[in-house]
């Protein structure tokens, strides 16, 4: 309850230490939540001990089911449609994949973009500290799945001491020189079937886990730091942008949209909300890099980031693994990657004049953005009215997509309503 009550604190308030105090408290549950699962797990022990039959059970277990690793999924047959004929092939099922997953996307009109020259940018420490590298790789997971051509971080981090400052000049020179190296950009992508689901024939069924190289990961890590501090420094996102700034979590998302409505509701005019849910379909996979580039030149980003996104984003590679195989590296030269941590908060500026524009419309509308998650709540004393403003709305956000290469998935569309007194409303009127 105390971890509640501060995390309402800083959210309101927003003080520094109240924000601390959360984090220590959340630690400390975290804590005894581990020592209760230990001493579960010794009771369990215990009552096996008890019983014969039980205990040779285990034993058998632990002798040799559990150390065998987990086979990956096979694919007996695939296909890209139901109308296509069944690929059971390795090369033809690599190609069916690699046209679901990695479609290079077509060519955006940007000629409205128009060259502007940014005099005064915002100031950035292109010096990466010794402290910085330990933190980050201390933070990583030790044992997280690695690429086959790639050392643990558990070794890393038990090398660190003679490692330390070897990585620190190699990670300065990538952002002093705003270069990604080459072998970062190889990854390798595990094909894992989606649970419950009623047959596993279509290639929408599966999704994708990247093995990343431990020192890119390192870099990247600390390039997303830096930049979501110069984010919030400098206010160069809305606050309604959520994901992958600092402090903005899942909950406080939640928590915002809750205060909104209880706001028009508690006013002495009676309104109604509607809110309207649009998605991005394949968000990350159709980010124009021009134009991404060019809104963080607009945001006064400095270039050390501006190059050094620019680099990571070109010329990336990466193979498949499924049926116990790897197939050859392939180029992926149009899209961020959505398993990266760094592509969420690049998606924010990608898409923040869309938002920037759905506010400046100056009526009753509220914009809460989850990466590719778009909510616009308006709100007022007439369902009509709400209607035909949520329209205007649409059509922004439809202009926006035209120029960005960007689609709202249509059947994803969702239309909330909240209320209080549904009958004193016609809730029926649609868009």
């Amino acid at each position: 309850m105390k971890s509640r009550w501060l995390q309402i604190i800083w959210k309101t308030q927003n003080i520094l230490e109240a924000w601390n105090e959360y984090l220590k408290h959340n630690d400390h549950k975290n804590k005894i939540i581990q020592q209760m699962k230990c001493a579960h797990f010794r009771t369990q022990m215990h009552e096996l001990s008890k019983a014969l039959k039980l205990i040779w059970c285990f034993a058998k277990w632990a002798r040799i089911e559990s150390q065998l690793s987990k086979k990956l999924s096979q694919f007996l047959s695939l296909k890209r449609s139901k109308i296509d004929h069944m690929t059971t092939t390795f090369k033809k099922k690599i190609k069916i994949l690699q046209e679901k997953f990695f479609l290079l996307s077509s060519q955006v009109n940007v000629s409205d973009i128009a060259e502007s020259f940014i005099s005064l940018t915002v100031s950035f420490n292109s010096r990466i500290t010794e402290d910085e590298v330990k933190q980050t790789i201390r933070w990583v997971k030790a044992d997280k799945a690695l690429n086959t051509l790639d050392i643990s971080n558990r070794a890393l981090q038990a090398s660190l001491a003679e490692l330390i400052s070897v990585l620190t000049s190699l990670f300065n020179a990538c952002v002093i020189h705003k270069y990604h190296l080459k072998q970062f950009k190889k990854t390798q992508t595990i094909v894992l079937c989606k649970s419950k689901k009623s047959d596993y024939i279509n290639s929408k069924t599966y999704r994708l886990i990247a093995l990343l190289n431990i020192m890119s990961k390192v870099l990247k890590l600390i390039m997303i730091k830096r930049l979501s501090d110069i984010v919030e420094t400098h206010c160069m996102l809305s606050n309604a942008q959520m994901r992958a700034r600092c402090k903005q979590f899942v909950i406080l998302t939640l928590n915002l949209l809750v205060d909104q409505v209880h706001t028009v509701w508690d006013c002495e005019i009676k309104y109604v909300i509607f809110m309207l849910s649009l998605n991005v379909v394949k968000a990350f996979n159709w980010v124009s890099h021009v134009r991404l580039l060019h809104m963080l030149k607009m945001k006064r980003t400095s270039s050390y980031i501006i190059e050094w996104t620019r680099s990571f984003l070109k010329n990336r590679e990466t193979s498949l693994i499924f049926d116990e195989q790897t197939s050859d590296m392939r180029e992926i030269n149009a899209d961020i990657l959505q398993r990266f941590l760094i592509s969420s908060i690049l998606f924010l500026f990608f898409n923040a004049s869309l938002i920037k524009k759905c506010e400046a419309l100056k009526i009753k509308i509220e914009v809460l953005d989850f990466v590719n998650d778009i909510n616009i709540l308006v709100y007022d004393r007439f369902t009509e009215e709400i209607c035909r403003t949520l329209s205007k709305a649409h059509n922004v956000c439809a202009k926006w997509a035209c120029t960005h290469d960007a689609t709202f998935a249509s059947e994803k569309y969702k239309l909330t309503h909240f209320t209080r007194k549904s009958k004193r409303f016609n809730m029926m009127t649609s868009i």
